[in-house]
């Protein structure tokens, strides 16, 4: 399985807590480099293997993430697109203008509130899953970045995230 593909079911996660909260300092050094053209980064194959241990540890604190906050949301009794919803419509400032009850409005902002409160120790597990081997926050964005932009990076990635599965 692609490792973006694996990434694509903590969206899910990214989605509820980025349309509420401010983003972490992490993703938003994840995210500036975005707009750079990538330079021809030759990482080793220990650094892409460090990157990809760290990432299959990412994907099940992820994942872990996803099912607390999954759990919020149902103890709340909000469905996922009703929370994304209005966590939209409140990142727009027209929380006013959704359609939705008062018993609602009170289970976004309890969820909302949750969700922040776990934020930080989401956060620092996610860091220390990626610094575990000794590779650093930088270099881990530079190979996400490189594995973004380059098909190249992408598929020895790919390939070192396959043979970990097996």
């Amino acid at each position: 399985m692609n490792f973006m593909q694996n990434l694509k079911g903590a969206a899910l996660a990214a989605l509820i807590c980025g349309a509420v909260l401010a983003a972490p300092a992490a993703m938003a050094r994840q995210t500036a480099p975005q707009a750079q053209p990538a330079q021809p980064q030759n990482f080793s194959d220990a650094d892409l293997q460090q990157f990809a241990d760290a990432s299959a540890r990412l994907i099940t604190i992820q994942q872990e993430g996803e099912k607390a906050m999954m759990g919020i949301l149902e103890e709340e009794k909000l469905s996922v697109d009703k929370f994304n919803q209005m966590a939209q419509a409140h990142q727009q400032q027209k929380l006013s203008e959704v359609e939705a009850t008062p018993e609602e409005m009170a289970a976004f902002n309890n969820a909302a509130q949750r969700l922040m409160e776990m934020q930080p120790t989401l956060q620092k597990d996610l860091e220390t899953a990626i610094q575990q081997d000794g590779m650093t926050l930088e270099k881990f964005e530079q190979i996400m970045l490189a594995y973004r932009q380059d098909q190249a990076v992408q598929q020895r990635i790919d390939l070192l995230m396959q043979e970990k599965q097996n």
